[in-house]
């Protein structure tokens, strides 16, 4: 977790370096070529743009805890793939801003808890989809190539996770003598914050039309599943404390178009 902080406030403190200093470069130029760009600027209307973005994503290993005290073992979150689309603002020449929207497809959580002194040893594994809000801002560097803008990028927002049905798959550890057990995991939903480092570059396809393609290292907070449900075969049922998946954290490969209007 310290480590995506100190990434996350790095790409924060780069792009607000950036933005000073070319502040900076204006105030010290030749002032009536200032005021002309600054003129110039002010007789242009905004420049807005849409973009579609789809990716693939990895996951690091997660956390994932049963009943708040017994830490499952082996953990792992399934590759999944991403669609979304935003609007944005282009508000200089280097820096632009925009609001995104991006669904996450179902990925599998699995783990094995190994405690045969838990209600419920045994395979864990259940879905987890995510629906993601986020207000970004990116500096893209400007005189490489006027077709070609590398950038970065950082943002923060909301999001919606959501486990889907799952089960424990019994693998025969359970110290209580009371048999073999079928357990069930019911979904559940949570809204926690998200944030987010990009970099990449854009290529300039025509005019208005720009192909997006690189890197978000996310971070989706913590899912909760409902509580377990199960059945001993000496016919005894019993419910326990749903188990929690936390610090989700996703590397995304993404590509998209952005399409600017007027």
């Amino acid at each position: 977790m310290s480590s995506i902080k100190t990434t996350l406030a790095f790409g924060a403190a780069l792009l607000l370096g950036n933005g000073l200093a070319a502040s900076a470069a204006d105030l010290g130029g030749d002032t009536r070529g200032s005021l002309k760009d600054c003129c110039a600027q002010a007789q242009s209307p905004a420049r807005w743009y849409f973009r579609l973005d789809g990716g693939y994503a990895v996951h690091d290993t997660p956390e994932l805890r049963e009943f708040g005290v017994f830490s499952i073992s082996e953990t792992a979150i399934d590759k999944t793939w991403t669609l979304g689309g935003g609007i944005g603002l282009y508000l200089t020449r280097n820096v632009r801003a925009d609001i995104t929207y991006d669904h996450r497809f179902n990925a599998d959580v699995t783990g094995f808890n190994r405690d045969g002194n838990s209600t419920f040893p045994g395979k864990y594994h259940f879905g987890l989809k995510s629906d993601v809000v986020l207000a970004n801002v990116y500096y893209d560097f400007i005189g490489i190539h006027d077709h070609f803008k590398p950038y970065v990028g950082v943002g923060l927002g909301v999001t919606r996770n959501t486990t889907t049905d799952g089960a424990i798959d019994d693998i025969g550890l359970s110290n209580c003598g009371c048999g073999s057990f079928t357990a069930s995991i019911p979904g559940a939903s949570e809204t926690h914050v998200a944030a987010a480092f990009m970099t990449g570059a854009s290529l300039k396809l025509r005019d208005s039309l720009n192909l997006d393609a690189g890197y978000r290292l996310l971070y989706l907070g913590e899912a909760h599943t409902g509580q377990v449900s199960g059945a001993f075969s000496g016919g005894s049922t019993v419910t326990q404390a749903d188990p929690v998946v936390r610090d989700i954290i996703g590397h995304e490969f993404r590509v998209g178009l952005r399409y600017d209007f007027r």
